[in-house]
């Protein structure tokens, strides 16, 4: 490898973790491209800054013999880098051999396997069962029967009442079309559609077919299918999950992903084009259901200050305030507020401005109700706000 080789790291997480008695960083590829998980010690971390494409191997010398105090031959710096390029955590010729070979494997599989099983739900029929009637009794008795779900997708077991409270007032129809929109946070598109069935501990949902042929042939969408971000996204798995449960065999599911809001208004054209589209699917049997989480505080999230309960208040009322916004089709004013509002860190952006654009442009008239708000403790100073509600037209 010569000096003069400038790596480029992949967007990956950086884990803090303790491995021999040693601190560490876990190094985890969050799109599942690479499946291996890395260890490396936490005084080399700095490393991973400075491979931004700008600095050869000779700067990672330098910088590493001032770092560490002692000289570091370019060599360990060569081995080091490698080391990373072999496993597929640098963009390079390398990394693009292993992408090709996992996404044949990917395209080729007619069922997105369950990922977080027995992680964050049960792996077997019987005991989610139970797991999901244990979260569904968590609820308040309700007679609401909305025909766009919001959900959390934050850990089930964190935001179990969330769950509960959503899914206790969800009562589709037999027979009914399920449109899921998920947060793809690592989605490099305005949007992806998944063509593949889903599994559950109960069995398999069926993908609704006859929604992507009219969406594919007779509205000639571009739906950018089965983008590998699908693979780990456990933001639609989570819903997947309890809708089996709720609706057995008797409905069919269309999975999506959204991506980022600036992806979204680069793109403006073709996300009104596709929403249009799913507007044309919508029916008396045909629901909306998002999967998403609202503002991220705390150190966990990149602020300098804990999330307190100050902070929780604030972010209950921006995500009211968003959602009101978004479900009253008022865009002009739902991206000023986002705006106002970019360093509360929400990660459902993206799914409320596609439904703020599909409530505008069917001029739907309805009524939003909110089941629940919590800002949920999640790590050591840090929190997620989630909402439940429904909204009915």
């Amino acid at each position: 490898m010569s000096p003069d080789y400038k790596p480029i790291l992949r967007q990956i997480d950086a884990i803090p973790s303790q491995w021999q008695g040693q601190p560490v960083f876990l190094l985890r590829d969050p799109v599942g491209l690479v499946e291996e998980i890395l260890i490396i010690p936490q005084s080399l971390g700095f490393l991973l800054a400075l491979m931004d494409g700008n600095h050869d191997l000779r700067d990672l010398q330098v910088e590493a013999t001032k770092k560490l105090g002692t000289l570091v031959p370019l060599e360990e710096i060569q081995k080091i880098v490698k080391y990373l390029d072999e496993k597929g955590f640098l963009w390079s010729e390398k990394f693009e051999e292993i992408k090709n070979k996992v996404y044949t494997k990917w395209l080729e599989l007619k069922v997105r396997p369950m990922v977080f099983a027995d992680k964050a739900y049960p792996l077997s029929s019987s005991e989610a069962k139970f797991f999901v009637e244990d979260i569904l009794k968590l609820a308040k008795s309700s007679s609401s029967s909305p025909k766009i779900l919001i959900a959390p997708h934050i850990d089930i077991k964190v935001g179990a009442k969330a769950f509960g409270e959503s899914y206790s007032k969800f009562k589709p129809s037999a027979g009914a079309r399920i449109i899921v929109l998920g947060v793809g946070h690592y989605l490099d598109l305005p949007y992806s559609v998944l063509t593949k069935n889903l599994a559950t501990p109960f069995g398999i949902i069926k993908n609704d077919r006859g929604g992507l042929f009219y969406l594919n042939r007779s509205k000639k969408l571009e739906l950018y299918f089965d983008h590998i971000a699908h693979k780990w996204e456990h933001s639609i798995e989570f819903q997947a999950l309890f809708l089996h449960y709720l609706l057995r065999e008797e409905f069919v599911i269309l999975p999506i992903l959204i991506g980022s809001l600036s992806n979204i208004l680069n793109q403006k054209d073709l996300v009104n084009a596709f929403v249009e589209g799913i507007l044309e699917l919508m029916d008396e049997k045909t629901y909306i259901v998002l999967g998403i989480d609202f503002c991220h505080l705390g150190i966990r999230y990149g602020d300098l200050f804990p999330a307190t309960e100050a902070h929780k208040l604030r972010a209950l009322e921006v995500d009211k305030t968003l959602l009101e916004l978004s479900v009253n089709g008022e865009e002009e004013k739902f991206l000023e507020k986002v705006e106002e509002y970019k360093d509360m860190k929400i990660c459902g952006i993206g799914c409320l401005y596609v439904l703020c654009l599909l409530i505008r442009k069917a001029n739907l008239k309805g009524s939003l109700e909110i089941y629940y708000q919590e800002g949920l403790p999640f790590g050591p100073g840090s929190m997620v706000s989630v909402v439940s509600a429904g909204y009915s037209f």
